[in-house]
């Protein structure tokens, strides 16, 4: 059985024994001083099993056989549910990220993916699932043996069952997915991943069945958001103030169907744009401060759009943003300083503001102290939309700050929850929203 380059192996016999047995050897047939030099190295690999009766996987103590190389046992991952939330571990700079699926209710994180990075931030993408041989998480990631200057390969993988063997989509050398929030989508159906690619300055999509990209197209000046419909995309380019409208084929080709100049002449979009997916409308906001939930339910819009308001607010400048899957509601958070708060001197979020997604009234303004929190981390909706829930952490106890999971109800602001999260190795940096596949 063999194995992929990412997978741990565990053999209980001496390496130095299995590597004598692999290297530098030679046939009765070889001959010549090429044979008796060999220095090809077969690494050997493990099969595994489901763990039996007696066999718990650190809750009870499997019996020692002698048998060598000993028995290896790997569980399935318990699936993600609908009442779940995921937090992605810290990333930045590092060969792999994990994904906890975390239960609001009591902090405790169920199941645990590690997968590898994308360029900048993380490319993941969560799903709810019935059984452990339902897709997980889905990553695009960056594989570099040296670095920065050895190969890289780039991958698109689907992790479920034992997650020792995930699906993985080879991509071209060429392609580097570009990895910010809401520019890359998976097709409800579950057989596209779509995203912008800056290596192309273009869309592609990769088929998940066969594993293979199934097709491209060069899109300058437009991007990188995706909001998908079906197999609908749709995005913003910027520069001419106009929507796209992208389809992608039943065989996975993406081709131009039209674009509509609706967008006003002074908007600049911020970085991030967050999607809801049951009412097929996008949240947008403006640099100065206007707010657009755009609905490409029906296809392109074709009157002008305007914003529902604006969420510039004198004590500080509007960041991160989000919507509920249903858009009824969003959320806005606010920094401490009218600086921009990618600048380096932005300034820290003082106040997170929930409002009605459908004139911007707010609902309910949440400072620190009221979330019970000492510092903002990540804030996500529920995968029903129902609840709000915002991370951060704690006050700090014994030089040790717990992470803060904190639930309001969306529809009144209220509290319903805090849990202190229980389970992550390291700190968790952002909150995401488990999608629902057809």
């Amino acid at each position: 059985m063999t194995r992929t380059r990412r997978t741990s192996v565990v053999v209980a016999a001496p390496l130095v024994a299995l590597l004598a047995l692999t290297s530098c050897s030679s046939s009765s047939d070889d001959t010549g001083d090429d044979a008796a030099s060999s220095t090809e190295v077969t690494y050997p690999s493990v099969d595994f099993t489901a763990p039996g009766e007696g066999i718990g996987l650190g809750t009870e103590d499997q019996e020692i056989t002698g048998e060598i190389p000993e028995p290896l046992h790997v569980g399935e991952i318990t699936p993600i549910g609908a009442n779940q939330i995921l937090g992605v571990e810290g990333t930045f700079g590092k060969l792999e990220t994990t994904v906890n699926a975390i239960d609001p209710a009591t902090g405790d994180i169920t199941t645990r993916v590690t997968v590898g990075p994308g360029i900048w931030d993380p490319v993941v993408h969560g799903f709810v699932g019935e059984t452990p041989s339902d897709p997980a998480v889905l990553a695009a990631e960056v594989w570099r043996p040296r670095g920065s200057r050895g190969a890289a390969d780039f991958v698109v993988s689907t992790y479920s069952g034992n997650l020792l063997e995930p699906k993985e989509a080879v991509l071209p050398d060429v392609a580097r997915v570009h990895s910010r929030e809401g520019s890359n989508a998976v097709t409800s159906d579950g057989k596209y991943f779509v995203s912008w690619d800056d290596g192309l300055y273009g869309i592609r999509v990769v088929d998940l069945e066969s594993g293979s990209e199934s097709g491209a197209i060069r899109i300058v000046g437009c991007g990188p958001f995706t909001w998908m419909v079906g197999h609908d995309l749709y995005s913003v380019c910027e520069d001419s103030r106009e929507l796209l409208h992208v389809n992608i084929g039943d065989d996975g080709v993406p081709t131009e169907v039209g674009r509509a100049k609706v967008l006003p002449d002074d908007f600049v979009s911020t970085r991030k744009t967050t999607f809801a997916a049951d009412a097929s409308k996008a949240l947008l906001l403006s640099e100065n401060g206007d707010v657009f939930v755009i609905d490409v339910s029906k296809g392109l819009p074709t009157e002008p759009i305007t914003p529902i308001g604006n969420a510039g607010d004198d004590s500080g400048r509007f960041s991160e943003n989000v919507i509920n899957n249903d858009a009824t509601r969003l959320a806005v958070t606010y920094t401490d300083s009218i600086i921009h708060p990618d600048s380096a001197r932005g300034g820290s979020v003082a106040k997170v503001v929930l409002f009605d997604a459908a004139n911007l009234a707010p609902v309910r303004s949440y400072s620190l102290a009221d979330i019970g929190i000492e510092s903002f981390t990540s804030m996500a909706y529920s995968v029903d939309g129902a609840t709000f829930y915002i991370l951060g952490d704690g006050a700090e106890v014994d030089g040790e700050a717990p992470q803060k999971l904190v639930g309001f109800d969306a529809a009144t602001g209220n509290q319903v929850s805090s849990v202190d999260l229980d389970g992550n190795v390291t700190p968790v940096t952002s909150l995401l929203t488990p999608e629902v596949l057809e």
